[in-house]
């Protein structure tokens, strides 16, 4: 059986979880890159190098792995909306600038010789409007982006990608369903983080749904 190889920013430590507690189907492994971005995907001398780590990871094809792409918090939670500020562009030319990378990636993982991959969506924001507690909060204080906006973008985020995994016959993956507030539109509070400086969802209970999500994917062995 084929294994799961997870590749993504930090928030792949829900995949870790998952496999460490014997939820996946599937043996894992798992490579996270602390602030990897989707639009990073195309600068290798990005801050965290994440496209060469994948890349060197991944390449050339190993028959024994499907690639899991989790990317796009960072891009919607903080840096589409720094980049608009910054170049003075629209937020949704900076979304297309990000999707268009990741799809770049996994258009090299398929000439790379995987017959598939899946692309997951990001996973909803939970950084409350002014809070000013956890490092990465206090990293993305320039944003002003609220809450609310900071969600809707990662649905557009989402929707994008799932156009470009279906455009390549790919599986996606998005829990945004199963972690969302139906009164709010937000995050629930039950898959927030118990720490609150923390802005991670909830790490077994995202690693839950994650598993169930993958498990029910109709893969070849």
């Amino acid at each position: 059986m084929r294994d799961w190889y997870f590749i993504g920013d930090s928030h792949v430590q829900a995949f870790e979880i998952a496999a460490t507690i014997r939820l996946l189907d599937r043996p894992a492994r798992c490579l996270l890159v602390p602030g990897a971005t989707s639009i990073g995907l195309r600068n290798p001398e990005s801050q965290t190098h994440a496209v060469t780590l994948f890349k060197n990871a991944l390449l050339p094809a190993d028959p024994n792995a499907i690639p899991v792409i989790q990317l796009g918090e960072v891009d919607c939670g903080f840096v589409i909306w720094w980049r608009a500020q910054r170049h003075g562009d629209c937020v949704e030319r900076q979304l297309e600038e990000s999707v268009s990378a990741c799809a770049a990636f996994v258009d090299d993982l398929l000439e790379g010789g995987y017959p598939t991959l899946v692309l997951t969506g990001a996973v909803l924001p939970t950084i409350r409007d002014g809070e000013a507690r956890g490092k990465v909060a206090r990293a993305r204080h320039e944003v002003t982006a609220t809450l609310r906006q900071r969600t809707e973008l990662t649905h557009r985020y989402n929707a994008r990608l799932r156009d470009e995994a279906a455009a390549r016959g790919l599986p996606f993956v998005d829990i945004t369903p199963r972690i969302t507030d139906p009164e709010s539109g937000l995050v629930a509070e039950a898959f927030r983080s118990p720490n609150p400086g923390d802005h991670h969802l909830h790490p077994i209970r995202a690693a839950e749904v994650w598993a169930e999500a993958l498990n029910a994917l109709d893969l070849p062995s």
